[in-house]
């Protein structure tokens, strides 16, 4: 990114910074600078960090009223949709904003991978982003078994069931998600400590990284390949600050709009309390995972596990296996192609999963 000099008039809170920390060459560095005019990102990884930023904020307020035990936390759900102020629609802001910030990471991976932008130099920027996936499946799949109903309870056996077929691990994974050999309170307050402790620091940790390698590296133009070494941007520009952060604060406060919404119209549900002996008629998995049971349920339990194994594998490893610089998507037959077969299997695996 060029970087653009800040403005040089100075406030008496801003000369008082100045002084004891040198802020403004910071800031500088940090908002003056100058993006392509074609890095058009359609928002989606400024959006799934405001969404992140939401669940902070909700899922707090959430935790000051809930109690992970099994003896307590379907009361806790119910108390916080009964009773609590806004308790329903923060609980249901909540759950939204978890399914968005699922779907709109996904939409920032498939941006970046058809605008080929996981190439040179931003391999690592790419690895990170597929951690943060990861990160995010692991937070929906642990705050899914919070509320303790049935739907819950039952979608986190299936879930853990499924890790537990993972080869030579299997058995250790299933141990350590499930604190024990079934789904008991130690599986709940193990998946409460998770979502609410090692998950935030570590997805914020991968935040922070992911934000300074985009910083360094600037946002990639999906018209031309990325000169070696990297150059300052040659073409059409704007400024990173206002005009960029304004499109995106802007773009925020029309999702924050949509998340009431849809909270008002489609509030969280709550089933009736979890019940170890009593089966549902049809279990299954959150909708993000439907694709892996769905496909579970027609191949070989092997190959079920394997294929998305391998398929992430690949996917984490993709800046360094494709070495074509190229990154118009004419240039790009057999990737493009490629793509769009790989989302038409995961997208037809989950409806069918869903509709099954």
């Amino acid at each position: 990114m060029a970087v653009d000099a800040p403005p040089t008039r100075q406030g008496p809170v801003d000369a008082w910074l100045e002084e004891r920390l040198q802020w403004r060459a910071l800031m500088g560095t940090l908002l003056h600078v100058r993006v392509p005019v074609e890095s058009k990102t359609l928002f989606f990884g400024g959006i799934t960090l405001f969404l992140f930023g939401v669940q902070v904020v909700t899922g707090t307020l959430l935790a000051l009223y809930y109690k992970p035990t099994p003896a307590a936390a379907y009361d806790s759900v119910l108390f916080i949709t009964s009773d609590v102020t806004f308790g329903w629609l923060i609980r249901s802001v909540h759950h939204w904003a978890a399914n968005l910030m699922i779907v709109f990471l996904v939409l920032h991976l498939l941006r970046v991978f058809f605008q080929a932008a996981y190439k040179y130099p931003r391999e690592l920027t790419w690895v990170v982003g597929m951690a943060l996936l990861g990160v995010t499946m692991l937070f929906g799949f642990t705050g899914y078994l919070l509320p303790w109903d049935q739907r819950a309870y039952w979608a986190t056996v299936v879930g853990t069931e499924i890790a537990g077929s993972v080869p030579m691990i299997g058995d250790f994974l299933l141990t350590l998600l499930r604190g024990g050999a079934d789904v008991t309170e130690a599986t709940l307050s193990r998946f409460f400590g998770i979502h609410v402790l090692v998950l935030p620091l570590a997805l914020g940790l991968i935040v922070a990284v992911h934000l300074v390698f985009v910083h360094q590296q600037g946002l990639a133009n999906p018209t031309v390949p990325e000169p070696r070494p990297p150059a300052v941007p040659t073409g059409r520009t704007k400024p990173f600050f206002p005009h960029y952060i304004l499109e995106e604060v802007i773009a925020w406060l029309f999702l924050l709009a949509m998340l009431v919404v849809m909270a008002s119209l489609f509030p969280a549900g709550l089933e009736e309390e979890a019940n170890p002996l009593q089966t549902p008629a049809h279990t299954k998995p959150e909708w993000y995972f439907l694709g892996v049971y769905e496909l579970l349920k027609h191949v070989e339990r092997i190959v079920g596990i394997l294929a998305p194994m391998v398929l992430l594998v690949i996917l984490v490893l993709l800046p360094f296996i494709d070495r074509n610089p190229e990154v118009r998507a004419r240039k790009r037959p057999l990737a493009i192609v490629l793509g769009i077969v790989g989302i038409a299997v995961m997208v037809g695996l989950t409806i069918w999963g869903y509709y099954s």
